[in-house]
Order: structure tokens, then C-alpha cells, then sequence
């Protein structure tokens, strides 16, 4: 039982099982332990979470995980076998959304000062290589189902929406080619902590716990962008007062650079909404799970008329200087 080697390795007593975030949490005492499996974790990796994680607590974070070291002077302890290690959290606040556009642009600003090199968890500057790849695999993927005939209503649908959201795709990585050649990067332009997708519900919820392994790192743009994404799709008539609130309260700490801004809306344009769902429908769910891939699938399509709308005028929502940053749009939309 891995309670008994926590107790054995550690000194710790499990008390009560917790759901936070995607990994197996609980409390004992007045803390939150997280129990972070390692079968897949190379030693640099590991490394670099803990001095991003150390980082942001010398700089003030109360909501970032520490490393726990076992008796044995090691992060690392073994359970069947199977490595893992242990987060805690001391500070057990609950969540909250209220200010969040500032939030986020204190956590990236704390985040963006680290000294340590960041290479393993690094996604800086890689975007147009790994959305080239992306875009490749799925297509194909479609080129083979146009081959043999879609047999049920997801197949139907992909094959039939897959080349507009190939050509968005070819938009956004031609879209990230020109930032790159026509702006120059600012001191906001430097790396910082990111998550995989920021959402309004990443730090909300029964406790804010920040987790080192739900971060990369990378450019900010990548959670402005994966939240207003998220903003969009949970509130189809009614984005655009949170949008506007979140760019302006971020804005207060950290005003956006032109290279920022066109990043930001590269990334927009970059349908990975779309792409997630037909990734997930191949690498076989239940059945219940491809019923509900077909349905978010069908919304998504539903609505890219609305969502070229929301990016014709994503940057004046956002009140963006468009002339003054000279910030291009897509002319086709």
C-alpha cells in the first residue's frame, strides 16, 4: 500500500483522500500532499520543475507546491516498483477568478526572472515546428479516411471540415513566421512559467494549489491565448465583458509588446480546440467519450463562422492599438 510506505518514507500519515487537479492528493494535518508518478520523467526534467518551483516561492508565491524530501534523502521513493514523489501545499486557500488577468501577469512576471536555464520543459520558440508537425499527422490521417470512405457521422464530419481548419492551421504558422521576422522581441517577450492550458478554473476551485507538473515554459502569450480560447467556448453570447476585464487587468503589470500581441493571436488562429478532438477521437476513448468528441466536434464546426468573427475583432475587443502596434489581420477571414 503506497500509505504505508508515504508513513515509512516520509513520517507522513495519510488522514483523508482529496481531488485536486489530475493527480491522487490528501491531507494530513493542515496539508495538502500530491503524489506525483515518475515512470516517464528524465532526471533534467525533474530538475528544472524544481528550480521553477523553488524559484517562485523565493519570489513570493504562497501557492506553489514544495519538493518533499523522504528520509532517505531523496525527492524520489518507489511504490511497486513504480517512481514517484511528493508536493505539498502549506497555504490551503480557496480558489478564486476575481482579478485573474493580474494574477496571471504577476505569476509571469515573478516566473520570467528565473536564472537557471529552462531546456526540457521549454516550448520557447518551437511553435511553428510542433504545429507544423500536428498539422501534418492529422492530415494524414484525413488523407487516409478520404481513402476508405468515413463509416459513422465523426468521420463524415471530420473528412468534411478537415481542409478549412488545415488552411487555419497554415495560417497561424505563416502568422508566427512574420512575427518573427517583422518584430522585435521586448523584456516581456522573455520566457516564462505557462501552463499546457490556462483556464479560469486552473487556479480555482476547493484550493489554489499551483502543481510544477502541470507548467512549461514559454512564451506568455500561450495563457492569454489557451484562456481566451476557453472564455470563448464556455460563453458563446456572453465572452466578451470577461474577455476585455482579464486583457485590462493583465495589462495593469504587463502592457503587451507587438511581438506579444501577434504571438498571442497567432495562437488564436491555430485551431487546437479542433485538433485536440480529432487527436482524441483516434487514440480510442470509451464509447461514451467518442459520443461526446462527436458533439464537441459538431459544436466547433457550428460555430467557425462565430469564431472568425471573434478573431476579426479579437484585438480591437481587446483594445489593442492595431495601427499604432501595426498589428496585421488575417484578410481572409
Amino acid at each position: 500500500m503506497i500509505e504505508d510506505i508515504i508513513n515509512e518514507n516520509y513520517g507522513i500519515h495519510v488522514e483523508r483522500e482529496e481531488t485536486v487537479g489530475r493527480y491522487p492528493s490528501f491531507l494530513s494535518g493542515n496539508v495538502l500532499y500530491t503524489i506525483i508518478p515518475l515512470e516517464k520523467l528524465e532526471q533534467e526534467e525533474l530538475v528544472e520543475r524544481l528550480n521553477m518551483s523553488e524559484h517562485l516561492k523565493q519570489q513570493g508565491d504562497r501557492y506553489v507546491s514544495d519538493f518533499v524530501l523522504a528520509k532517505h534523502q531523496s525527492y524520489i521513493s518507489e511504490a511497486d516498483g513504480q517512481p514517484f514523489l511528493l508536493l505539498a501545499n502549506t497555504v490551503l486557500a480557496k480558489g478564486r477568478d476575481q482579478g485573474l488577468g493580474r494574477k496571471l501577469a504577476k505569476f509571469h512576471a515573478r516566473a520570467r526572472s528565473i536564472t537557471q536555464p529552462i531546456k526540457k520543459c521549454s516550448r520557447i520558440g518551437n511553435w511553428k515546428t510542433l504545429w507544423e508537425q500536428r498539422v501534418d499527422q492529422l492530415e494524414k490521417i484525413w488523407g487516409e479516411k478520404l481513402q476508405s470512405q468515413p463509416t459513422n457521422e465523426f468521420e463524415k464530419q471530420f473528412v468534411e471540415t478537415f481542409p478549412y481548419y488545415l488552411a487555419l492551421g497554415e495560417s497561424a504558422i505563416q502568422y508566427v513566421v512574420d512575427t518573427e521576422i517583422d518584430e522585435t522581441p521586448e523584456a516581456i517577450d522573455a520566457g516564462t512559467v505557462c501552463y499546457e492550458r490556462f483556464t479560469k478554473d486552473t487556479w480555482t476551485g476547493k484550493y489554489c494549489i499551483k502543481n510544477p507538473f502541470d507548467w512549461i515554459f514559454d512564451h506568455s502569450s500561450r495563457d492569454m491565448a489557451e484562456w481566451s480560447r476557453h472564455n470563448y467556448f464556455n460563453n458563446l453570447q456572453t465572452y466578451q465583458p470577461a474577455l476585455q476585464q482579464f486583457f485590462s487587468d493583465y495589462q495593469t503589470l504587463n502592457p503587451l509588446s507587438a511581438f506579444s500581441a501577434r504571438l498571442l493571436y497567432a495562437r488564436l488562429i491555430f485551431p487546437i480546440h479542433y485538433y485536440e478532438t480529432i487527436e482524441e477521437y483516434y487514440s480510442a476513448p470509451s464509447e461514451a467519450r467518442s459520443h461526446q468528441l462527436e458533439d464537441q466536434l459538431m459544436l466547433f464546426t457550428e460555430r467557425s463562422v462565430h469564431y472568425e468573427e471573434f478573431l476579426r475583432h479579437f484585438y480591437e475587443m481587446v483594445r489593442l492599438p492595431v495601427k499604432q502596434m501595426k498589428l496585421p489581420l488575417l484578410t481572409w477571414l
